[in-house]
C-alpha cells in the first residue's frame, strides 16, 4: 500500500471509530498497523479500568505520554528534517487516533455511549458553514448566489450555476460588460466555487474575496485574493495567470496551488500541489516545486521561508470537507473554527501555543468538532450566548 493511500485508509478508520461505526475486523486492522509501525505497542488488560470515567482519563493520559515520549525521542535524535519530519507528524497524527481506538475497545464492544466533557451545549447548536457567496459588479450591484448550488460559471455574457441554471441578473439586466471587474465574496461560514472565463477553477474558503475581470484581456490573467483559495489554473502558455495577495504575487501558466492570506494570520502561505509557480515579493522571487510551500511573515518586515515536502493533503483538507491538524497550535485551529462557524473565541487560560493532532469533518455542528478536540485531553470548551439576542456567540477555551 502506498504511503498516501495508507494514511487515507487509517484516517478513514479513525473517523469510523469516532462515529461508533467501526467493525471488529477494522479495529483489528488498526491494531496490526499500529503494532507494525511503532516500537512500543500498548497492551491494555481487561481490568484496565472498572468504570468509564476512569478508563477515559487513563486513555488520555496514555495518549499524552506516548506522544510526548515520541516527540522527545525524535528531537533528541535530530532527525526531524525534510520529508522525515513530515512523515513523522503524519504518523503521529494517525497513531493518536489508533491509540484511542485500541484503548477504547473495552467499552466499545459493550455498546456504551462515550461521554464528552463539553459544557453548556444548548439545543441550538452552531451548524457548519455552507455554500453561500455574493458577486459584486463594477456598478455596485450585488447578487446573492444560491446556497442550493456550489459553483458559478463566469461566461462572456451571463452567469450560470454548476447545474446549468442561469443566474438571475435582476437589476443587472444590461448583462455583464466585457472586462468589467467582479468580486466574489464568501462570508464567515461560507464557501463557494468560481469558474473564471478562461476555465480556471477557484474554491473560496470562508471569509474570502476574489476580484477578477469578466474576461481576461491583455498579456496576462490577473486576479486579487484576500483570505484563502485553492486554484486549478487553466493552461495557457502565452498568458500567465497572476494572483495578487497583500504585497505579494503568484505567477503561473497552469497548475494547482493553495493560497492562505488572511489578515489575522501571522504569515501568508502558498502551497504547490501540481506544476510550478513563482512567488514574487518585491525584488525577491521564489520558485516552488510540487509539495513545497513558501511562507511570508509580516511581523518584522517580510521574512520569506521555504518549506519543503509539506503535507499537501492537510493544507487542502478544508476544500475536501475536513479539518486536519498535525502539531498545530490551538490558536491557529480556533481561528479556522471561528471563520467556519462564525463565532468569537475567548481564552480563559494560556493555551494558544499548545499543539493538537486530529481530523474531523467540517460538516458537523461545532459541538461535535469541539468534542473531538477535547479527546486530546489538552483543552476544554464552553459555548455561550447561542440564543442571546444582540450578543456574539462565543467559544471559551479552557484547561
Amino acid at each position: 500500500m502506498e504511503h498516501s493511500e495508507e494514511l487515507q485508509r487509517y484516517r478513514y478508520l479513525a473517523s469510523r471509530w469516532l462515529d461508533h461505526s467501526i467493525t471488529e475486523d477494522e479495529l483489528r486492522e488498526f491494531n496490526e498497523w499500529y503494532t507494525s509501525n511503532l516500537d512500543t505497542p500498548l497492551n491494555i488488560p481487561a481490568s484496565f479500568a472498572a468504570a468509564e470515567p476512569v478508563l477515559e482519563a487513563r486513555i488520555l493520559q496514555k495518549l499524552n505520554d506516548k506522544l510526548e515520549a515520541e516527540t522527545t525521542a525524535e528531537i533528541n535524535s535530530h532527525t526531524l528534517q525534510g520529508k522525515a519530519k513530515n512523515s513523522w507528524f503524519a504518523r503521529v497524527a494517525v497513531a493518536a487516533s489508533i491509540l484511542i481506538a485500541l484503548c477504547a475497545g473495552l467499552w466499545f464492544y459493550q455498546n456504551r455511549t462515550m461521554e464528552y466533557p463539553l459544557q453548556n451545549v444548548t439545543q441550538n447548536d452552531i451548524p457548519p458553514g455552507r455554500n453561500t457567496a455574493t458577486l459584486t459588479f463594477s456598478n455596485g450591484a450585488v447578487i446573492q448566489l444560491s446556497d442550493a448550488r456550489k459553483a458559478v460559471f463566469i461566461n462572456q455574457d451571463k452567469l450560470k450555476y454548476n447545474d446549468g441554471t442561469v443566474v438571475g441578473m435582476r437589476t443587472e439586466a444590461r448583462g455583464i460588460l466585457s472586462g468589467e471587474m467582479i468580486t466574489a465574496a464568501t462570508p464567515k461560514g461560507g464557501t463557494y466555487q468560481v469558474i473564471l472565463s478562461d476555465g480556471t477553477h477557484v474554491w473560496l474558503n470562508a471569509d474570502s474575496k476574489l476580484s477578477f475581470p469578466s474576461q481576461f484581456a491583455g498579456n496576462d490573467r490577473t486576479v486579487t485574493l484576500s483570505g484563502e483559495a485553492y486554484f486549478e489554473v487553466a493552461k495557457n502558455k502565452t498568458k500567465p495567470f497572476v494572483v495578487n495577495y497583500g504585497k505579494s504575487a503568484v505567477e503561473v501558466l497552469g497548475t494547482h496551488f493553495n493560497i492562505m492570506a488572511y489578515k489575522d494570520e501571522l504569515a501568508s502561505k502558498v502551497t504547490l500541489l501540481e506544476g510550478a509557480v513563482k512567488v514574487n515579493r518585491g525584488a525577491e522571487k521564489v520558485l516552488l516545486k510540487p509539495g513545497q510551500q513558501v511562507e511570508i511573515s509580516e511581523q518584522e518586515g517580510a521574512v520569506i521561508e521555504l518549506n519543503k515536502d509539506v503535507d499537501t493533503e492537510q493544507v487542502v483538507a478544508w476544500k475536501n470537507g475536513y479539518f486536519m491538524f498535525a502539531n498545530e497550535p490551538v490558536e491557529s485551529i480556533m481561528r479556522k473554527i471561528s471563520r467556519w462557524y462564525d463565532v468569537t473565541v475567548v481564552y480563559e487560560d494560556d493555551l494558544k501555543d499548545r499543539a493538537l493532532w486530529g481530523t474531523v469533518s467540517r460538516f458537523k455542528n461545532v459541538s461535535e468538532v469541539l468534542k473531538r478536540l477535547e479527546l486530546t485531553g489538552v483543552v476544554r470548551f464552553k459555548m455561550d450566548n447561542l440564543n442571546a439576542k444582540g450578543k456574539e456567540r462565543r467559544i471559551i477555551v479552557m484547561k
